[in-house]
């Protein structure tokens, strides 16, 4: 399957987005990725999660969405490279 790629900021947005269509993660404020070496663990991806601001949202529902949604994201996306 071919990646799109996306700046940092569009696959940001997208988690966050995802994250804040769960149970209890309206509240998300922020989500930050940074660069990795792609391999197993990244799905491939040259990009992880670097933090989550929880805002007023529960940590542990919040934790368990940015799983869900980092782990749907890597297959499916690339990040240009950072500048």
């Amino acid at each position: 399957m071919t990646r799109s790629l996306m700046t940092a900021e569009q696959i940001e947005e997208l988690l966050l987005d995802d994250v804040r269509r769960q149970r209890h993660c309206d509240k998300v404020e922020a989500i930050r990725i940074k660069p990795c070496q792609p391999d197993e663990d990244t799905n491939f991806a040259n990009w992880k999660v670097a933090s989550v601001d929880p805002g007023a949202a529960s940590r542990e529902f919040a934790a368990a969405a940015v799983i869900t949604a980092m782990d749907r994201l890597q297959r499916e996306v690339s990040a240009l490279p950072w500048e």
